[in-house]
C-alpha cells in the first residue's frame, strides 16, 4: 500500500514547523527525507506516527494515520527513534523481539512462530550473537541496531527511521542499509528514513524529499533529485558528482558556494 500525504501541516506548540506538505512514496521503496540542520526533518515524521500535532491528509492505503489511535497506528506503523530511552528494560534481545510480536493485529502467536520471526530478523541484521544479552550492555550504535530489530518484527507497513546511522561505523551503516532494502522490498514495506550522508541517499534510496524551512523543495526519483544544482541553492555547497563502476553515483563537496554582497 502507498503513502500519499496532501496539504500535510505539523505544529509544535503555536509554530507551524511543516506547512501544506504533499508527497507520495512507494511499497517496497525507501524514501530518504534530507534537508539541512532545523529543516522539519524529524517533525515530519513524528507527525505521521501521532507523536506531534498534524493536520492534511496522510493515507498509507486506506488506512487514515492522522484520524487513528495510537493502537491503531502502532499495527502500521514501525518507528526507529533518535532516543532510545524505550530500550531501558531488563529483557534479553530476544525476549524483547518475541514480547513485541505477541499482540495487535496478528494475534498471539505461537512461541515457535514468534522465536522464528525474531531469529529471522536478528539473521537479517546481523544480531542474532546479541539474542541473549540486555540493551543496556550494548553500545549506542548495537541498541539503535536492536530498535530497527523491534520494528521490523512485527511487519509494520510503514517504516519511519530518524536518522537510523547516526550512531554506527561505515560498515554497519551499510550493513543496516542492506537489511533495511532487503526487508523493504521482500516485505513491500513503505520506508522513511531521515539522513543526513547524501552518498547513502544516492546508493540506498528509490527517491528523495528534500525539506527546507518546513516545505517540500524537491522530491522525486533519487538520481534527478541529487544533483549540484539542487544541493547549492539547499545546503550551500558546491558539489561534484562522480559516476561509480556499480552504477551508483557518489557526491564530493568541493567548496562553500560563494556569495555576491
Amino acid at each position: 500500500m502507498s503513502l500519499v500525504v496532501e496539504d500535510y501541516s505539523v505544529t509544535i506548540g503555536s509554530q507551524t514547523v511543516i506547512r501544506d506538505a504533499r508527497m507520495s512514496a512507494r511499497p517496497g521503496e525507501i524514501l530518504a527525507v534530507l534537508g539541512p540542520n532545523g529543516a522539519g526533518k524529524s517533525t515530519f515524521v513524528r507527525g505521521l506516527c501521532g507523536l506531534r500535532k498534524a493536520r492534511g491528509k496522510a493515507m498509507l492505503g486506506s488506512f487514515d494515520l492522522l484520524n487513528s489511535t495510537p493502537a491503531e497506528r502502532a499495527e502500521k506503523v514501525g518507528y526507529v527513534a533518535q532516543d532510545l530511552a524505550h530500550l531501558d528494560v531488563q529483557m534479553t534481545v530476544l525476549d524483547l523481539l518475541i514480547l513485541a510480536q505477541n499482540s495487535g493485529r496478528h494475534g498471539w502467536k505461537t512461541e515457535s512462530g514468534s522465536f522464528r520471526r525474531a531469529r529471522q530478523i536478528l539473521e537479517a541484521l546481523n544480531l542474532v550473537h546479541f539474542a541473549g544479552k540486555q540493551p543496556s550492555q550494548l553500545s549506542g550504535g548495537e541498541r539503535q541496531m536492536i530498535a530497527l530489530a523491534l520494528a521490523l518484527v512485527r511487519r509494520p507497513d510503514l517504516l519511519l527511521l530518524d536518522e537510523p546511522t547516526s550512531a554506527l561505523d561505515l560498515a554497519n551503516q551499510l550493513q543496516m542499509l542492506d537489511a533495511v532494502r532487503e526487508v523493504t522490498r521482500r516485505e513491500g514495506i513503505v520506508t522513511l528514513a531521515i539522513l543526513h550522508d547524501m552518498n547513502l541517499a544516492s546508493r540506498y534510496a528509490d527517491a528523495t524529499l528534500i525539506l527546507s524551512d518546513g516545505h517540500i523543495r524537491h522530491h522525486g526519483r533519487t538520481a534527478e533529485v541529487l544533483h549540484p544544482e539542487m544541493i547549492a541553492e539547499i545546503y550551500g555547497v558546491e558539489c561534484r558528482l562522480v559516476e561509480l563502476e556499480d552504477g551508483h553515483r557518489a557526491i564530493y563537496p568541493v567548496a562553500l558556494r560563494s556569495h555576491s554582497f
